[in-house]
């Protein structure tokens, strides 16, 4: 079985089009990333679930909270790099209707089905 960290990244790496510029520990202590940059800590699965179900902000935020997720490293460069990945991206804003074509897309897409039950399955009943 491949470690969570692992398949992680490969996931988060093929949604954003990007590769990770942080390294991720995950609940099986298994790591990955580049050496040398903030680590992103997943210190139980229900931080991904907090994620999965609340994406954004809200998910990061109430998994901090809980002590579900942690970043060893310096933090503000650590949340710069993700923003820079998750919300400052140079596309233009979409009309909602075309937005919800392109979901409608991509939830029949089975690359994306298939990254989707593995997130779920990484995070646990």
């Amino acid at each position: 079985m491949t470690h969570a960290a692992a398949r992680l990244a490969a996931l988060a790496e093929e949604a954003l089009g990007a590769p990770l510029p942080l390294r991720i520990r995950a609940w099986d202590r298994s790591e990955t990333g580049p050496p040398g940059a903030p680590v992103l800590v997943l210190r139980r699965r229900r931080a991904l679930r907090r994620m999965l179900w609340k994406p954004g902000e809200l998910g990061l935020a109430r998994a901090w909270v809980a002590g579900d997720l942690d970043v060893e490293g310096d933090l503000y460069e650590a949340l710069d790099q993700l923003a820079g990945l998750l919300w400052e991206r140079d596309e233009p804003a979409a009309p909602r209707r075309a937005r919800l074509a392109a979901a409608l897309k991509a939830a029949r897409d089975p690359k994306v089905r298939a990254a989707v039950r593995d997130l779920v399955a990484l995070a646990g009943p």
